[in-house]
C-alpha cells in the first residue's frame, strides 16, 4: 500500500508531456510570413520556453494564399502536432478541408488574429476552441474615431484592405464605417459611406492582396489625388509601412500635404519601424495591435486545452493609439482583456 502511494505521488508530479511519452508540439500558423506575424512567432517561442516539455512550431505560407495555408495545416497534422493556432485566411475553404480533417482526428484548433466569418454558416465554437487576438470591430471603430478627431466636420475617405474575403479585415472596415456614420450594420464589411454624418467614401476600398509594393502605390495615388481624390486615408492593416525604405521614398514629395492636414493618414499597427516613421510625421495616427501577445497567448491556451486545464475561450489582445506626440510611450502599459472563462471538457 505504501509503495502504491509513493507511485501515485511520483506520477502526480510528472509533467503531462512526459506522461504522453513525448514533448508537446504546438503550432502557430500565420496567414503568411510578414513583419507583423514574425512578432507572433517570437511570442510563441517565448511562451513555449516557459513551459517544460513544450515546443513551438511556427510555420506559414510565404504569401497570403489559402491553399498554401491549407497545405501547411495538413503537413502539421501529418507530423502529429498536438494543437494548432490558425490565423484564418479564408474561412469556408479551410473548414471544408484541413480544419475538417483536424476535427475528425481530434487535433485541437484555436484561431488567432483572424477568426471565422459568417460564410461557415455555423457557430464558430463548433470549429475552434478559442480565439486569441484583436477585437477587430473595435479596432476599426478606433481607426474611425481617431480620424473624426482630426476631421470633426467629415470629409472624403479611401480605405485600404488586404483581401475582400478576409474575416478580420472586413470587421475592421465595418468598425470604421460604424464610427464615422453612427450606423449599425448587419454584417461585415458594412456599407460604403455616402454622405453619412458628413463622410463619403469616394470608391470601394483598395485591396492589395498583401503585396507591399502594391499597397504603397495605392496609397501614393491617394496622396497624389489621381485618379481619385480624397482628404483621408485609412489602412486597416500595416502594409504600406511594412517596407520602411519604400514608404519613405513614396511619401517624401507629399510631406507638405501631411503637415498641413490636407490628407489625413491613419494606419494600423505599431512596429518599431512604424513608430519611428510616426515620430518623423510621416503619418497622423497609428493604432497598434499586439501580435507578440497573440503568439504567446496562443501557446498558453493550446497548452491548457491539451492538458485539460481551465482556459478562456476569448482573449482580446490590447490595441494602442499612437500619435507623433506619444510615439515613444504609447505601446507601454497595455491591458489584456479576457472573456468567457470556461472549463475544458
Amino acid at each position: 500500500m505504501a509503495r502504491l502511494l509513493v507511485l501515485l505521488i511520483v506520477f502526480s508530479v510528472i509533467p503531462i508531456s512526459s506522461v504522453y511519452g513525448k514533448e508537446l508540439k504546438l503550432a502557430v500558423v500565420p496567414k503568411f510570413n510578414s513583419v507583423f506575424f514574425e512578432q507572433s512567432k517570437t511570442g510563441c517561442i517565448d511562451a513555449a520556453a516557459q513551459i517544460k516539455g513544450v515546443e513551438c512550431i511556427y510555420r506559414g505560407p510565404y504569401i497570403s494564399n489559402v491553399r498554401m495555408q491549407d497545405q501547411v495545416i495538413n503537413q502539421l497534422i501529418d507530423e502529429g502536432v498536438d494543437g494548432i493556432a490558425v490565423a484564418i485566411t479564408q474561412s469556408k475553404y479551410l473548414v471544408k478541408n484541413s480544419l475538417k480533417r483536424a476535427k475528425e482526428l481530434g487535433v485541437p484548433i484555436i484561431t488567432y488574429d483572424s477568426d471565422f466569418d459568417a460564410s461557415i454558416n455555423e457557430d464558430p465554437n463548433n470549429l475552434r476552441l478559442a480565439y486569441v487576438g484583436t477585437d477587430n470591430f473595435e479596432l476599426g471603430k478606433s481607426l474611425g474615431e481617431e480620424l473624426k478627431k482630426l476631421r470633426p466636420n467629415g470629409g472624403t475617405l479611401i480605405m485600404q484592405s488586404g483581401r475582400p474575403d478576409s474575416p478580420n479585415l472586413n470587421l475592421r472596415l465595418m468598425g470604421v464605417r460604424s464610427a464615422l456614420s453612427g450606423k449599425k450594420y448587419d454584417a461585415p464589411p458594412g456599407e460604403l459611406l455616402n454622405n453619412d454624418s458628413g463622410w463619403t467614401e469616394v470608391r470601394e476600398p483598395f485591396f492589395n492582396f498583401d503585396q507591399l509594393e502594391r499597397s504603397v502605390k495605392q496609397m501614393e495615388s491617394v496622396l497624389k489625388g489621381k485618379p481619385v481624390k480624397a482628404d483621408s486615408f485609412i489602412a486597416v492593416g500595416g502594409w504600406p509601412q511594412n517596407d520602411q525604405v519604400l514608404y519613405r521614398q513614396m511619401i517624401a514629395p507629399y510631406q507638405a500635404k501631411i503637415n498641413d492636414n490636407k490628407v489625413i493618414i491613419v494606419i494600423t499597427d505599431t512596429s518599431s519601424e512604424q513608430l519611428t516613421m510616426l515620430g518623423d510625421n510621416l503619418a497622423h495616427i497609428n493604432i497598434g495591435q499586439n501580435p507578440y501577445e497573440m503568439g504567446r497567448q496562443a501557446i498558453l491556451t493550446l497548452h491548457k486545452i491539451v492538458t485539460e486545464q481551465k482556459y478562456e475561450k476569448i482573449i482580446y489582445t490590447p490595441i494602442t493609439i499612437c500619435t507623433p506626440d506619444n510615439f515613444n510611450t504609447c505601446t507601454k502599459n497595455v491591458e489584456l482583456k479576457i472573456f468567457n472563462f470556461t472549463k475544458f471538457k
